[in-house]
């Protein structure tokens, strides 16, 4: 009997005590590292639960997310991390981050500020198209807008505003990018290379923390991306003449300006808010100049993207990428060539 009752007694021990174990175990587990589901980009929710990813328990808005989460690469999956810590994962109203193109989105940064390249209103339609566009600069970034009144509805959702505009900045540049090397860590820029826009400008980096490398001195870094690009495209330029002005001399030793990390030579400084202002108008001139210093002996006779011989949809088209010539049958390429343009530019001959 003694042993009967020794026996239930610890089991109704256990039992009662079972609950409080639980509770301690739960109230010391890791709370989650992200306040947004690294798939859904919503609020996560306690009863989705989370995964754990190198010490860090990621919290999700629904259970299947956790699986999607661990099948991305090593590469996606730190630098989810290291947005999170910095409370800057994607669906933060202050800014984004999308993991799926590796654009580091909706954010102003310390260091050097770069003119708005797009060519329309985040919020409405062209640039001129209601009369002068309308300048304002966030925390070091210029934004122009067609008119005034859609600057409220900006500020009401900037973070969307924001990732639509870098998403646009990545794909408008993105061909012109100069070099394949990651300006922090010299590292060869591969197929998880991240597009980092920094204040309106594109800078490709090996992984996250060559991001974070980049984010702790831009200036220092930018200043070695600009020195690279004058170094690789000077002693090829095109021009003999200021595209805004006069010929390069004429007023002193001609300043050498990067735009959209290209390399544009003024005749003096006055040049470069003029082409700032009106940039299609006068980088034109440029692509020009390369383009027909090239054309005759342009290497290929099929379009680099359809395969389709020159000609054969009628005129051939021209884009200048960066600093090289690329003919395609027809416009409807284009698209297809500014989303990846590395696959393209290198069926050309390589320098």
């Amino acid at each position: 009997m003694f042993n009967s009752r020794a026996i239930a007694a610890s089991v109704l021990s256990v039992c009662m005590l079972a609950p409080f174990v639980g509770a301690q175990t739960a109230s010391v587990e890791a709370a989650p590292i992200n306040a947004m589901c690294p798939i859904g980009k919503e609020p996560i929710v306690p009863s989705a639960g989370t995964v754990e990813y190198k010490g860090e328990m990621i919290g999700l808005c629904c259970p299947g997310c956790g699986e999607q989460f661990l099948a991305w690469d090593e590469n996606r999956k730190d630098h989810f991390v290291t947005l999170a810590a910095a409370h800057r994962e994607p669906g933060r109203d202050h800014g984004d981050a999308d993991l799926e193109t590796g654009v580091t989105r909706g954010e102003a940064s310390p260091g050097p500020t770069y003119p708005y390249t797009l060519d329309s209103c985040p919020v409405g339609g062209r640039l001129g198209s209601m009369g002068d566009p309308v300048v304002k600069i966030y925390d070091n970034r210029e934004v122009r807008f067609c008119c005034a009144g859609c600057i409220e509805e900006f500020e009401a959702n900037k973070a969307r505003f924001w990732g639509a505009i870098d998403a646009e900045i990545v794909e408008q540049q993105l061909m012109h990018y100069p070099i394949s090397t990651c300006i922090v860590t010299g590292e060869k820029l591969g197929e998880n290379a991240i597009n980092h826009v920094h204040n309106n400008r594109l800078v490709r980096l090996a992984d996250a923390r060559a991001v974070n490398a980049f984010k702790a001195s831009p200036a220092e870094h930018l200043e070695a991306l600009d020195k690279k690009i004058i170094e690789a495209q000077l002693a090829d330029y095109p021009m003999d003449t200021c595209p805004v002005g006069g010929p390069l001399g004429s007023m002193g030793e001609p300043v050498n300006f990067i735009y959209m990390n290209r390399l544009v030579r003024f005749c003096c400084g006055a040049c470069e808010p003029k082409l700032v202002g009106d940039p299609k108008a006068y980088m034109s001139k440029l692509d020009a100049a390369y383009a027909d210093r090239q054309r005759a002996s342009y290497p290929l006779k099929t379009c680099v993207v359809s395969g389709a011989p020159l000609g054969s949809m009628g005129d051939p088209v021209e884009l200048v990428a960066g600093t090289k010539l690329v003919r395609f049958c027809c416009d409807r390429c284009f698209p297809k060539f500014r989303k990846n343009p590395s696959e393209f530019l290198s069926k050309l001959p390589q320098d």
